[in-house]
């Protein structure tokens, strides 16, 4: 991978993250008046406005968003590849099925990475912050829909949390899986 295409992955890959934390924030129905829930709208509305027009929300699910992470999915590596000069557009065109097996799974994989650095920076937080602050806040609106059944399911440890941790070895778990059961390395260019 020359460095144009890194940058290009790199940059796709982390505004990826935000639109699927900004579809997790809609449906997790968490305070959009947040500082850092207004950013992320700021950021993702003017992809997403005008997907919308199409596909409105469902069940606090944004559709907008899904189908821009499916899209960008489906097109990132013929973009990687013509930028570094393997891929020609006919070979896109014999692959297409292949592309949008890839955008499917960058759909599963980016909501998957997008839970763990939410656990993840909720679990680190807990640790030096006892406050109120906005982060802390908004941090637990989003992991409590993935942790509540899990915590429904341990025995009261006091005050000691294992759901992040079991959630955590659940989703590194589930990524191994996926590389085993996806053949030809699918899972791991996604």
């Amino acid at each position: 991978m020359n460095s144009i295409q890194y940058l290009v992955n790199s940059i796709l890959g982390v505004y990826l993250l935000v639109v699927m934390f900004r579809m997790w924030l809609q449906y997790c129905q968490a305070d959009f008046y947040n500082p850092i829930s207004q950013a992320v709208v700021k950021l993702t509305d003017p992809v997403l406005n005008p997907i919308r027009k199409t596909f409105k929300p469902r069940k606090n699910m944004d559709i907008a968003a899904l189908i821009f992470v499916f899209v960008v999915g489906l097109v990132k590596y013929p973009l990687l590849a013509i930028l570094g000069g393997k891929w020609s557009f006919d070979g896109v065109v014999e692959n297409l099925g292949l592309f949008t097996v890839v955008g499917i799974l960058t759909v599963i994989k980016i909501w998957g990475e997008m839970i763990l650095y939410v656990i993840f920076i909720g679990a680190i937080l807990s640790w030096f912050r006892r406050g109120n602050d906005p982060l802390s806040y908004l941090l637990y609106q989003l992991g409590e829909p993935v942790l509540r059944p899990i915590r429904r399911l341990l025995p009261k440890t006091g005050m000691i949390d294992f759901s992040p941790m079991i959630l955590a070895f659940v989703l590194f778990w589930l990524d191994k899986v996926m590389y085993d059961i996806i053949p030809y390395g699918i899972w791991k260019i996604v």
